[in-house]
């Protein structure tokens, strides 16, 4: 391996950087991780389905500590480099004010937050994040720039592995349940994460949140080229955001139907576990009647005769 660990994404051989640079997009090791996420995850759920409330409380807080303590360092990392290379301070791509970045705000507010802050943080993390998750495990952008054993992956991978398993944890566990409403709730932080990404995205250039130039969002990057042909880039931002609602019902419309199946699933074998009962006991009823002895005729008096009773 003509690399280490935590070598940085702009490898000091020219020759290297070439030769490993987004090789491992759709790897082997790329494609071993997908089909784990894929199958681990939602095992997982099925394992917490019944876990109490305060266990996931537990849960929540203690990978709410270290997804924020990962990406600090993270952060850290990089902008060591950026700036020992005389790249400068990346402003206009290392802050964590990505969609997927909300993953940090979200679960430390779902962590100890309490009231509609909490319960607008858990809407997110069980519909967009969700989403959000499920997308970075199979396209994990981080692998464009970095191959799979190095730090700079690694960051990737683990930060789309817990928001994948996140919102499945919290919805297998019964720990948020979703209605119709959520879909504003999901938009909530997105729109407030909005505020702060547009501005820095108009000022340098970059594409937090993909919606600025919507780069590696299939069609979206076209869609954003044309309107910024026509001067209308703030509308491509306005579309970008809205079409996060389209990922938050997906999911509350999966969630229904799911559950709905589970629901009259149990009703069913319910209905047929009484009817197989009534017959069983109907025979038990019967057979309590047939045992109880009959009562038997009261005898009549010593010495009573015909002739007595006639007089």
């Amino acid at each position: 391996m003509e690399y280490g660990f935590f070598d940085y994404k702009y490898f000091e051989s020219i020759e290297t950087y070439h030769a490993v640079h987004g090789k491992d997009f759709f790897g082997t090791w790329h494609i071993i991780f997908m089909v784990l996420s894929f199958v681990l995850i939602p095992l997982i759920g099925f394992l917490v389905r019944k876990t109490p409330k305060k266990k996931i409380d537990i849960f929540l807080k203690i990978l709410s500590i270290f997804v924020a303590l990962f990406e600090a360092s993270k952060i850290i990392w990089e902008s060591y480099y950026d700036i020992t290379t005389d790249r400068g301070f990346n402003a206009g791509g290392i802050l964590p004010i990505y969609s997927c970045s909300i993953l940090i705000y979200t679960l430390l507010v779902a962590a100890w937050g309490k009231g509609k802050a909490k319960d607008v943080a858990m809407s997110w993390l069980c519909t967009i994040g969700l989403c959000c998750g499920m997308i970075g495990c199979v396209y994990t952008n981080g692998l464009n720039y970095y191959p799979f054993w190095t730090y700079g992956a690694f960051d990737s991978l683990i930060f789309y592995f817990n928001l994948f398993l996140v919102g499945i944890v919290l919805l297998a566990s019964g720990y948020k349940k979703l209605e119709w409403k959520d879909i504003i709730k999901s938009w909530i932080p997105m729109l407030l994460m909005s505020v702060i990404a547009s501005p820095i995205n108009y000022y340098y250039g970059g594409d937090y949140m993909q919606i600025y130039s919507g780069d590696g969002v299939p069609l979206m990057s076209t869609l954003a080229g044309i309107l910024e042909a026509h001067k209308l880039r703030p509308l491509f931002t306005y579309i970008m955001l809205s079409s996060y609602m389209i990922l938050s019902t997906a999911v509350i419309g999966i969630y229904k139907l799911v559950n709905l199946i589970i629901d009259r699933t149990r009703a069913k074998h319910q209905a047929v576990a009484a009817a197989g009962n009534a017959p069983a006991e109907a025979t038990q009823a019967a057979d309590e009647i047939v045992e109880e002895p009959s009562a038997a005729p009261s005898p009549a008096p010593s010495g009573t005769t015909d002739a007595s009773v006639e007089s």
